[in-house]
């Protein structure tokens, strides 16, 4: 078994196997993948949750080379496998990921990753060319689909759904923009109507606030609170935050480029803002 990649097919297929972990009522753990569990196995108690939670945090935590990091993705693979219906823990310990109909990505991963898939050690699979090592660095062996062991952490630690080969290029692309210092965001730690982030700090889930929002005097602008109303930045911050700081073909730019230019372009700002949310 390849643990990273075990962990990786299950981000990949994450709607689906997703309400098994963060339930915790998984069948009771066994051998490897709980192989030996039935339909009417008792629940997990509550500490299974909790091991893979514990487990998977000290994995993200790891340098890639670290010593023990192979023993902690197995521990963490098992964990998690322990947590799974006994069929699709037996399937991923055989390397037979199958096809991922419930993917984040809407069922739309390539034909032949979604037949061919495989689990099993330094064996391609995941749309990766063997030995080959994809943008962010993850080696071909770590990855399945394009998804990492990272990206389940993303999930099931931070709630953060910006993960795999089309939302994690989007997530590392709007948190490299500036972002409030650790000072200045827990000071807005309660401010209503700002964008927040979830991203990673030693292993822990933080909230990085975009700097944009603020203006010389680390006051919000009033127009950025308004709009992020309007977009529902609370839901969906990171879709919020991808409208601020991406082209806009309205308006030219991207919007938050026009933030200080006055009411005239206060008013603009908004009036795009609803046309997206209400339409014509």
């Amino acid at each position: 078994m390849n643990p990273y990649r075990v962990l990786a097919a299950v981000a990949a297929d994450w709607s689906r196997l997703g309400p098994y972990l963060t339930s915790g009522s998984g069948p009771r753990s066994g051998s490897a993948g709980a192989a030996g569990a039935t339909d009417d196995s008792p629940a997990v108690a509550p500490a299974g949750l909790s091991s893979v939670l514990r487990s998977l945090r000290s994995l993200r935590s790891m340098e890639r080379h670290a010593p023990g990091r192979a023993a902690t993705a197995d521990e963490t693979a098992r964990f998690v496998l322990a947590l799974l219906p006994p069929a699709e823990a037996e399937r991923l310990v055989a390397g037979r990921p199958g096809r991922l109909a419930g993917t984040l990505e809407g069922g739309t991963l390539e034909a032949g990753v979604l037949e061919s898939g495989v689990l099993g050690d330094g064996v391609p699979g995941d749309g990766v060319p063997e030995g080959g090592v994809p943008e962010g660095g993850t080696p071909a062996s770590e990855t399945f689909a394009g998804f990492t062991a990272a990206d389940l952490a993303f999930l099931l630690l931070d709630g953060n759904p910006m993960v795999g080969p089309l939302l994690g290029p989007v997530r590392e692309r709007l948190l490299s923009y500036p972002m409030l210092d650790d000072w200045a965001a827990e000071a807005h730690a309660r401010t209503p109507g700002l964008i927040r982030l979830r991203g990673e700090s030693d292993a822990r889930a933080v909230d990085r606030i975009p700097s944009f929002q603020f203006g010389d005097a680390a006051i919000p602008w009033p127009v950025v609170v308004t709009v992020n109303g309007l977009l529902d930045a609370a839901r969906d911050p990171w879709g919020a935050a991808d409208w601020w700081l991406s082209a806009n073909g309205y308006l030219g730019v991207a919007p938050a480029e026009l933030l200080g230019g006055g009411s005239g372009q206060d008013g603009q700002l908004i009036g795009t803002a609803r046309y997206l949310v209400e339409g014509e």
